[in-house]
């Protein structure tokens, strides 16, 4: 008991509170985009949302690393008292978005039209699609920048402004929607615009919140930006750069290996993997709160270099992000029912979603474990382990699984499926755990370049 009295249980609850409360509001934009259009438009635009939608986040999760990677580097820095280095890691970083964010300006023209021919058949939908997809493309350089000042707040140890920012751009995205949507009728159109006016908005504040907040020494090291010699230093970003987007990209196949098996097994079954996957994701944003909190918790405490309250840290983040999966796990057991009815009224689409849904009822528990190292590996700088671990997971466990359902178990499809992405998200927590004790045994958290 005196053990766990002298965790930084507090530290942990203070980041994370404000970190779930965003990561909860991110299904927002999409959310107001689609309800706007259900109540003021027509299927046509509802499917060309939906369409450019995908597209929009499949780049801004690939691109995530510009967050993690900023949390981790300012962090260490930070903690080690070099706010020298921790300003030139994100003045990196933020070059590295214009350039991310001016290529994808440049390259939409060819490449959206050439993704929307796959994605989807010609006509009205199709070409709406593209019309919003272009339109919101002008968003990603602003939201690009956004991440990495998200990420210097996030390092620093700073949760709230991050959250102020999240919710700004979700409630002027509400309010242009309804003018744009509801009063001027602008179908698609102008959901596109509403976000893309939100997101730069969102960035005029993050980089207002962000000045006021930097010591003044950190500003004036900021001013002198040319002389500071920021043609060094490219490779560490870019080796951690590269591990978190290989990371990422393998986590995406699989989620979209997941969407694109469901159609093949029909629409009905579509659909519920679909609401399903959004049950899923609801959890999963609200687990991701304490494993930021352990991002900051575990960089800081690198960077100064004192193992004992890196694992302390450790420990006061892992009880609240397990309990916060045990509940998630207990109230879709209690009230699955409930939120079946709220997502979908179709009688086929229900009965579907109710025969698969006790896989997603232990989903949240069994990633407990995935969630939380993921902060603590990022935290700590080794971001190699997590693709590796990620890799092992899809390749080892997520792979294996289905083959053997398909020719093993006598079970449906689609009961293959949720079974082979349970375990491969058991087996991203068992992985990350193995790694982590066989470190520690090594005395070796701190072997990592300094930041």
């Amino acid at each position: 008991m005196t053990a766990f009295a002298h965790l930084p249980h507090r530290r942990a609850f203070s980041l994370a509170w404000p970190a779930i409360v965003g990561n909860l509001t991110v299904p927002l934009v999409g959310l107001v985009d689609t309800a706007m259009l259900g109540h003021f438009s027509d299927a046509t635009h509802i499917g060309a949302v939906a369409l450019g939608s995908t597209v929009l986040s499949a780049v801004m999760w690939l691109v995530s690393f510009l967050r993690t990677g900023t949390t981790s580097l300012v962090g260490r820095a930070r903690g080690a008292g070099n706010d020298d280095a921790a300003v030139a890691h994100a003045q990196r970083a933020a070059m590295l978005a214009v350039v991310i964010g001016g290529g994808a300006l440049l390259a939409m023209w060819v490449a959206i039209p050439a993704l929307m021919a796959i994605l989807a058949p010609a006509g009205e939908v199709r070409e709406y699609a593209i019309q919003y997809a272009l339109i919101r493309m002008a968003s990603v350089p602003a939201a690009l920048v956004t991440l990495v000042i998200a990420g210097w707040f996030v390092g620093s140890g700073d949760t709230r402004r991050p959250l102020a920012i999240v919710a700004t751009v979700n409630v002027v995205n509400v309010a242009l929607d309804l003018a744009f949507v509801g009063g001027f009728g602008w179908n698609s159109t102008g959901a596109a615009a509403a976000t893309v006016i939100a997101e730069w908005l969102g960035l005029a504040l993050a980089a207002v919140l962000w000045w006021r907040a930097a010591p003044p020494h950190v500003r004036h090291t900021v001013r002198r930006w040319r002389g500071r010699g920021l043609r060094s230093g490219w490779g560490r970003l870019a080796s951690m750069n590269t591990d978190l987007f290989l990371r990422t990209a393998t986590l995406y196949l699989v989620l979209t290996f997941v969407t694109a098996y469901g159609a093949r097994l029909g629409p009905e079954i579509l659909a519920a993997n679909a609401i399903l996957m959004q049950l899923m994701l609801l959890a999963s944003y609200g687990q991701d709160g304490y494993a930021h909190a352990a991002e900051a918790m575990v960089a800081r405490e690198i960077g100064r270099r004192d193992v004992p309250a890196f694992h302390r840290a450790v420990a006061a983040s892992a009880l609240p992000a397990v309990g916060i999966g045990v509940a998630f796990t207990l109230l879709y057991l209690a009230a699955s029912g409930p939120f079946l009815a709220v997502l979908t009224s179709l009688p086929e689409v229900t009965a579907a979603a109710d025969e698969y849904i006790g896989w997603v009822v232990w989903l949240p528990l069994a990633s407990s474990l995935a969630y939380l190292f993921d902060g603590v590996f990022l935290g700590s700088g080794r971001t190699r382990a997590m693709f590796l671990t990620m890799l092992a997971a899809a390749g080892l466990v997520f792979v294996p699984a289905m083959l053997a359902g398909v020719a093993w178990i006598d079970d449906s499809r689609n009961h293959d499926l949720w079974r082979a992405f349970l375990l491969f998200n058991v087996a991203r927590g068992v992985f990350l755990a193995v790694v982590y004790a066989r470190v520690t045994r090594r005395d070796a958290w701190l072997r990592v370049a300094a930041a």
